[in-house]
């Protein structure tokens, strides 16, 4: 009887043990992913926008698309805004263009 059950327990213990999963590139840049495991929005969007660089496509998150739908008004206002405002976003991190010189528009 004793015998029995060690070999169910052994059995058991083994069959955990077999049981865990791999997890792919793909499900640990998931943005549904990185939310469920406790990383925040912008944590995931920089994730998808990396991920895109990568594999040679553009992706926009949500907000940046909503600014871009924006009218030059609202445009002027959110860029003045974000000017005298150092800890606003001006979605401007991730998509720039990269210049070894100084310019104008660094000032």
């Amino acid at each position: 009887m004793k015998t029995k059950l060690l070999l169910i327990a052994a059995i058991a213990l083994a069959v955990q043990l077999q049981s865990n999963a791999a997890i792919s590139v793909d499900q640990t840049t998931n943005p549904a992913y990185l939310k469920n495991y406790g990383y925040s929005q912008q944590t995931a969007d920089a994730v998808s926008v990396s991920r895109a660089r990568a594999i040679g496509e553009e992706y926009y998150p949500e907000d940046e698309l909503a600014y871009k739908k924006q009218n030059k008004f609202l445009k002027f206002w959110r860029k003045l805004y974000v000017y005298a405002d150092p800890a606003a976003e001006d979605y401007s991190y991730y998509h720039h263009d990269t210049k070894t010189t100084p310019g104008i528009e660094d000032l």
